[in-house]
């Protein structure tokens, strides 16, 4: 038996609400994406000054800067609400052979300007809750969801989560949440 070594990445993504909905990409297909193909909240990797201790704001320029990138919209007072690691040791992927940790920061914004625009990313567009449940999405990401629509989060609590599979299962004595 061989180690095989799992980096951790980190990243941020951001819940945008509105009376139109919540905010969603509809990724494009491409190659080595987990999200292929599959709708999910706009957000990417933390770059390296928007990490650690020494940059708090980080976290929110990134969220801003994402959101523009992907839906061509630009969000104010981005709020931290949460952290979810998703633990990919043990996922297999269809299209991305090399899964990584990645530590995500969830944000919520309701401010925002600009109208949507598609992005290379994909098409940005805005999603009944109630719909949420029967889109195409990651295992994990429906999870995310649930705690995102959860009571608790909609009363302003925040949470830190673990979304962890069993090949392309979620694993549910692995997976869970903590309200704050």
């Amino acid at each position: 038996m061989y180690y095989i070594p799992i980096v951790m990445k980190y990243g941020t993504m951001i819940y945008v609400t509105s009376d139109k909905g919540i905010l969603m990409i509809n990724k494009n297909k491409r190659v080595n994406d987990p999200n292929s193909g599959y709708y999910t909240l706009p957000g990417g990797k933390l770059e390296p000054d928007e990490k650690g201790l020494t940059n708090l704001e980080g976290r929110p320029i990134s969220t801003i800067r994402e959101t523009k990138d992907e839906a061509g919209i630009t969000v104010f007072n981005p709020i931290l609400r949460g952290a979810i690691l998703f633990d990919n040791k043990d996922r297999t992927f269809d299209n991305w052979p090399n899964p990584d940790n990645f530590l995500v920061y969830i944000l919520s914004a309701t401010e925002y300007e600009g109208e949507l625009k598609e992005s290379n990313e994909g098409v940005p567009c805005w999603i009944l809750p109630e719909s949420i449940p029967s889109l195409p999405m990651n295992p994990g990401d429906k999870l995310m969801y649930g705690w995102l629509m959860d009571d608790n989060f909609k009363q302003g609590r925040n949470f830190i989560g673990i979304i962890k599979h069993n090949r392309n299962e979620i694993d549910e004595a692995g997976s869970w949440v903590d309200w704050l």
